[in-house]
């Protein structure tokens, strides 16, 4: 589902794009090391390309800057995760407040849109819907970010997101269970068409805090198994 708010922008640098996308996706693992002779072969640029690009993704945090070594993917831990949603949920607490008081008839319109699509899913038993929801859940916070009409804050939104998705990527595989929070999303999407920016970051809070307990949920477990070993 594509995001109807968000101006696409030509990217001036396609190397950032695409090896942002592979520390995202853990294409490229945390600790990988990034060598400039490699990463022009991987991504046939130029040095000034790959440069630039390890320069923007090191001040954003995904990767580290290493003296005439190139670059390193940055670790990945349990401290990274919630350093990650600490920052995050004020962020978008705010967001969806500015939304809630910012937002025009017209952006209204748009969220009560999403709320008659969540309404029509079913992802405890469709796959399908499942995945529409988080396309749903990601178009909504973009267009909350959006509707706040704060660019400092729309930017360290879309910063932490990324970071949260090599989160996602990276645990997936490793048991983590996000669930489907239709209810909590729905509840988001009133209290902004409400003008109620109380109810609406305390929604938010909400919704952001039932991701974060799905890695505490995920991380007990890799504890308890070391009563085993």
């Amino acid at each position: 589902m594509q995001n109807k708010y968000k101006t696409e922008i030509q990217p001036k640098n396609l190397v950032l794009v695409q090896m942002k996308n592979d520390i995202l996706t853990c294409s490229l693992k945390p600790g990988t090391q990034i060598r400039e002779a490699a990463a022009v072969k991987r991504y046939g640029a130029s040095r000034t390309p790959v440069r630039e690009a390890l320069i923007e993704l090191a001040a954003n945090g995904f990767v580290i800057l290493e003296p005439n070594k190139g670059a390193i993917v940055a670790p990945l831990d349990t401290a990274t995760v919630f350093s990650v949603f600490e920052a995050r949920i004020p962020a978008e607490k705010a967001a969806a407040a500015l939304s809630a008081v910012r937002a025009t008839n017209q952006d209204r319109r748009n969220l009560k849109q999403y709320k008659q699509e969540l309404e029509q899913l079913d992802p405890a038993n469709n796959l399908n819907d499942f995945d529409d929801f988080f396309a749903i859940d990601k178009a909504v916070h973009d267009a909350l970010a959006h509707f706040a009409r704060n660019d400092f804050i729309s930017n360290q939104i879309e910063i932490l997101r990324a970071h949260t998705a090599r989160c996602w990527h990276f645990y997936k595989d490793r048991g983590l269970k996000e669930d489907a929070d239709v209810d909590g999303l729905i509840a988001i999407l009133d209290a902004v068409v409400s003008n109620n920016p109380e109810q609406a970051a305390e929604a938010m809070r909400v919704h952001l805090g039932g991701y974060v307990n799905a890695y505490r949920d995920m991380l007990t477990k890799h504890i308890d198994t070391l009563k085993w070993v």
